[in-house]
């Protein structure tokens, strides 16, 4: 399950934007079929309070963790998934500047453990 963190929001956010922010995520995850994830169960996205006010706003971050590797999940797919992802959070936020990451998963080298 991919999980997603935005920092740099602006200050004052509500429920309701973080809401509307976490739709527009899912649907530039699902606007990926490579993914194979079809809904907002599929996705974590996590809203991390920033411990420094300045500048919040004016640079929106998003990570994307916990992409298991697949051979279909390739660098173009990915750079897609951010276009896709970056794209959507820039229309929310049309005075910031967006950065998305893409960090792929490999259990294997890295470990993983998932409850039941």
């Amino acid at each position: 399950m991919p999980i997603i963190k935005v920092w740099c929001l602006p200050a004052n956010q509500t429920e309701e934007d973080l809401r509307k922010l976490h739709i527009h995520i899912v649907a530039g995850i699902v606007a990926t079929p490579e993914l194979g994830l079809q809904n907002e169960k599929a996705v974590t996205c996590l809203f991390p309070p920033d411990l420094m006010q300045y500048g919040l706003g004016t640079e929106i971050i998003v990570e994307v963790t916990g992409l298991f590797e697949k051979p279909e999940r390739t660098p173009e797919v990915r750079s897609r998934l951010a276009k896709n992802i970056g794209a959507r959070v820039e229309a929310l936020y049309p005075d910031a500047t967006v950065e998305v990451f893409i960090y792929p998963f490999n259990p294997e080298i890295n470990g993983f453990w998932k409850s039941k």
